[in-house]
């Protein structure tokens, strides 16, 4: 399997959220280990927390106990190992 860096798939995130009408911020937060890379705003309202790994990626364990206090605050978090993966969880609707 060919490996996929993840800032090639954090950078087709971005595209793809950007042609469906989207934000994609990139997040940063000094001091707090774990934060997702980006918020997804779509239109109609939709957010999403979304972690882009590479293909050989792992999340840390600092990752891991943050994501699941997003899930505990009702955030939907996304990790994302593959473009695939970004165009199937954010598809481009047709006309």
């Amino acid at each position: 399997m060919i490996t996929i860096r993840e800032s090639a798939i954090e950078r087709h995130l971005v595209e793809r959220i950007h042609k469906i009408g989207g934000e994609c911020l990139k997040l940063r937060s000094p001091g707090r280990v774990g934060v997702p890379d980006r918020l997804v705003i779509l239109p109609g309202g939709e957010v999403f927390w979304v972690e882009t790994k590479a293909t050989d990626g792992a999340l840390s364990p600092q990752q891991k106990r943050f994501h699941n206090r997003l899930n505990e605050l009702t955030q939907d978090v996304k990790v994302l190992w593959s473009i695939q993966q970004v165009d199937r969880h954010f598809p481009i609707e047709k006309d």
